[in-house]
């Protein structure tokens, strides 16, 4: 496996397993990429992956490098591939097309996930395989077993994550609509300062609840959505009773799906699941 390969944040992200294969002459991660990784805030998957490259590259196993910075590229800005680039990725770019320039004979090869980088990438004649397939290649090479166990327990705390997320979302979801179901018994037994002071307060939960765990938040919105939806039709599903207030309620669902779903996006990056996300939406 004497090819540079030039490793996408994503791959990283999805097959962490990558950094256990060849070593620093022929895995190559950008400077960039290793940068976006270790920023700050974007939770502990993230710092994960982070430690795992730092350990890979003390044992040899990947070299950290960037493009010269005076080396540039030209591409067309109307390019819808190259529209849903960032500065990562062009930076991945230009230090794969660098690296092509300087050796003729043996081209980088860039492994990445993201379609839109694929596709730009081809215009420039560079080759470019999925994860899946450089795991696939590189098989019968050398591996290194302490960070394959370790890339392991990444995947494992990332499925982990999901799991938990969605199943709480859910749960949480299915808890509201038995407190809406009885919010007469509910509100019978409160006074009137109660609800003043309840509703503020909850308010403010729901938002500490999103900004802790957007993931599971964003299936309950979802979730609440649908039930917004439903509860117009419910228990008769007579389409003769709708109106102008029914259909509000049913835009209002809608839009809180949405929300839900924007919430999710934003969740999974960084997590196995953003690729597939990708790949339907």
């Amino acid at each position: 496996m004497s090819t540079k390969f030039i490793i996408d944040t994503n791959v990283l992200i999805q097959n962490p397993e990558v950094l256990s294969r060849g070593s620093k002459h022929n895995l190559i991660i950008p400077r960039a990429v290793f940068d976006e990784l270790s920023l700050a805030g974007k939770g502990s998957r993230w710092r994960d992956i982070t430690t795992l490259l730092l350990l890979s590259a003390d044992r040899g196993r990947v070299a950290i490098e960037s493009a010269s910075s005076d080396y540039e590229f030209r591409f067309n800005p109307s390019d819808r591939n190259a529209q849903r680039l960032n500065g990562t990725d062009f930076e991945t770019v230009r230090l794969a097309l660098e690296y092509a320039e300087k050796n003729t004979a043996n081209s980088p090869c860039v492994v990445t996930n993201d379609r839109a980088l694929a596709f730009f990438l081809s215009d420039f004649k560079v080759d470019v395989i999925s994860g899946e397939a450089f795991l696939e290649q590189s098989k019968y090479e050398s591996i290194n077993e302490d960070i394959k166990d370790k890339a392991a327990k990444v995947v494992s705390s990332q499925k982990r994550y999901l799991t938990i997320s969605f199943t709480l979302g859910i749960v949480t979801s299915i808890l509201a609509s038995l407190l809406y179901s009885n919010i007469n018994q509910i509100v019978e037994t409160i006074s009137v300062w109660g609800t003043l002071i309840g509703l503020p307060v909850l308010g403010v939960m729901l938002f500490w609840y999103r900004e802790n765990y957007r993931l599971s938040y964003g299936t309950f919105e979802f979730c609440v959505g649908v039930l917004m939806s439903y509860y117009v039709f419910i228990p008769n599903f007579d389409y003769e009773i709708l109106g102008v207030t029914e259909g509000i309620q049913i835009l209002g669902g809608l839009y809180v799906m949405v929300r839900g779903l924007d919430n999710i996006a934003k969740a999974i990056v960084g997590t196995r699941l953003e690729s597939l996300w990708k790949k339907i939406f």
